[in-house]
């Protein structure tokens, strides 16, 4: 009978430290829960995306000045100038270029106008010597000898074979009159493209705030580090926004091992790394599906949430801002 007491309260020690670990356990999930931080950025939804433009001659750009990060700019501003290269000289060679062919153009048209006219002037002679002819052809033989009335017959005959050649002579001059202002409108069309590509190549190299809102330098995908001028990027690179406060969201990067705790409409709370800036609440709007790698923070994966803030954001919140957030695990009780 002691041997059975015995293991009795054994197995309900045993039994209870199970459940002591496991009542461990689901607090320390959910204290984790509750802890996991986000990573972030304050953002705005309409910010203007700036990209390095393509351009002719080179598949990358310097940046040769950049408007200072955090300045406020204007729309219509100068924010990024890029080292043009050889687009100015191309530019220079396409206007030579362009005027070149106006000219020939000009000039090739004006000589076969002047030919046409010739034709023109041939065909009324010749129009002038029929009417002649036919005076004379029309005289009847009875009245002039054999002889004058054949050679009035022949020199009308004559006369209208010269008139039917300078209508053919008047008809190609005037189609290749036709001919070549088609070529020249061509020709110079062509060129009057080439000179206003490398124009606008040369203009994209100033580009300009199309909102007003401050400068936000972009942020190198490969070492997580800030763009600056003196750098050269490839085309369709970000390299800067210009972001206002008027509709601000938040993106948090998350890593893939907290990723499960958090879910849409899930508030967040929000504290800016800048000193003497508010905290504020956040909710989750958005989540990716697909993790991205973020080589200078670790080796893990990290997924996208877009979260927006529930009960306005304070001033001094500025977009660019960097932030870090935490679940609100009192909002997600009620």
């Amino acid at each position: 009978m002691p041997s059975v007491s015995f293991a009795c309260v054994t197995g309900r020690l045993s039994m209870t430290r199970h459940i002591i670990s496991l009542l461990v356990l689901i607090l320390w999930s959910t204290a984790l829960r509750a802890e996991a931080l986000l990573t972030g950025v304050v953002e705005d939804v309409n910010a203007q995306t700036i990209e390095m433009p393509s351009l002719p001659g080179a598949w990358q750009r310097r940046i040769e000045w950049m408007a200072p990060e955090g300045s406020e700019v204007d729309a219509g501003e100068i924010v990024v100038r890029l080292d043009p290269g050889d687009l100015i000289s191309r530019e220079e060679q396409a206007l030579t270029d362009l005027e070149k062919r106006r000219l020939t153009a000009a000039r090739s048209i004006d000589e076969l106008k002047l030919e046409v006219l010739d034709a023109e002037n041939l065909l009324a002679d010749a129009e002038s010597a029929v009417r002649i002819a036919e005076l004379d052809a029309s005289i009847p033989l009875g009245t002039i000898p054999k002889l004058d009335f054949d050679r009035y017959q022949l020199a009308l005959e004559t006369a209208g074979k010269d008139r039917v050649r300078a209508q053919a002579q008047l008809l190609i001059k005037q189609e290749q009159l036709q001919d070549v202002i088609e070529e020249m409108r061509l020709d110079v069309e062509q060129a009057e493209s080439s000179y206003e590509r490398i124009r606008t190549a040369l203009d994209a190299t100033e580009i300009r705030a199309t909102k007003a809102g401050f400068m936000i330098y972009g942020e190198n995908p490969w070492n997580g580090k800030k763009i600056f001028p003196g750098e050269t990027h490839y085309s369709g690179f970000e390299i800067a926004q210009i972001a206002s406060r008027d509709d601000l969201q938040v993106r948090f990067w998350v890593h893939e091992a907290d990723i499960r705790e958090v879910a849409e409409g899930d508030a967040i709370d929000v504290i800016a790394d800048a000193q003497g800036v508010g905290s504020f609440i956040t909710q989750v709007s958005w989540l990716s599906n697909q993790a991205i790698n973020k080589d200078d923070w670790s080796d893990s994966g990290y997924f996208q949430v877009l979260a927006r803030p529930m009960n306005g954001i304070p001033r001094s919140v500025m977009p660019g801002m960097s932030v870090m957030g935490s679940r609100n695990v009192a909002e997600q009780d009620q």
